[in-house]
């Protein structure tokens, strides 16, 4: 399931009507105490009728209420934590490898969990609707600011990755309305970032920030791409928050690909193998 059926449930509910909110409402604020709710129960607590409370189960794909019940139950079970397995001294290359491929798969597990589908369409609006895009990042995620560029450019974008305090600040004093800066940044408390989104938008710009939620950076974005970050990873090896930097920057190019009719947008990242000569 891409995404949890609470998560589906808090975003439905401003489509629905009166009567069905209150269900999704109730739900959203005690899914324990539902699970053990016959629907008639339900119902009173709510102040709907049964034909209500079954088709707010069926907008959800369900064929009736203790189907609903049985995936809801499933949903709110704990979930474990961020699994990190931290490479030592002592590993081998063998545990190098495996620890590896084990943890960005977690991160990658995480994200499909935590990721809003919300935020990346209106992500891809903003930037297809951009006349130019300045991309900025700093440090390690200079490597996605890069990688944005070059994916956005094979779309037919005008857009270039801006790397360097100066440069950066020198863009953002030039930016103008109609055009969109793509901020990177993993904790979204990084000065420099913030400073740039403020720049860019007292210039009357567009700021779409990837970063982590309820941040400084997030504050003063007009859209935010919200990437929880993962802690304890330690310095050699790749962040699990850059991994998910880049499949974000993924979906939003097949998903800009998919809103202008682009044929096979899932493969466009791997289109330059076609158009280089081979041996």
């Amino acid at each position: 399931m891409i995404q949890s059926l609470l998560h589906q449930i808090r975003e439905e509910m401003p489509k629905m009507a009166a009567a069905e909110r209150r269900v999704a409402e109730a739900v959203n604020a005690r899914p324990n105490d539902v699970i053990h709710m016959s629907m008639a129960v339900l119902a009173k607590d709510c102040g709907v009728s049964d034909p209500t409370i079954i088709r707010f189960c069926r907008r959800f794909g369900f064929d009736g209420y203790q189907d609903f019940k049985v995936n809801l139950a499933q949903n709110i079970v704990p979930r474990a934590p961020f699994h990190y397995d931290k490479i030592t001294a002592d590993d081998t290359v063998e545990n190098i490898v495996r620890k590896t491929c084990e943890n960005s798969l977690s991160a990658i597990q995480r994200a499909l969990e935590d990721l809003v589908p919300a935020q990346i369409e209106a992500g891809a609006k903003a930037i297809h609707a951009a006349s130019w895009l300045a991309i900025y990042a700093t440090g390690i995620s200079e490597v996605t600011a890069i990688d944005a560029e070059h994916k956005f450019q094979r779309l037919g974008f005008r857009c270039s990755a801006i790397l360097g305090e100066k440069r950066q600040r020198t863009q953002a004093g030039f930016a103008r309305p109609g055009e969109l800066a793509l901020i990177f940044s993993q904790s979204g408390a990084t000065r420099q970032m913030v400073e740039l989104a403020k720049a860019t938008r007292e210039k009357g710009a567009t700021v779409l920030s990837i970063t982590a939620g309820d941040t400084p950076l997030a504050a003063v974005s007009d859209h935010v791409i919200a990437v929880t970050p993962y802690d304890h990873t330690e310095l050699l090896t790749p962040l699990a928050s850059r991994l998910n930097h880049h499949l974000v920057v993924n979906m939003l190019v097949t998903a800009i690909a998919v809103m202008t009719g682009n044929e096979f947008p899932d493969q466009l990242p791997a289109l330059d193998s076609w158009l280089t000569e081979k041996l």
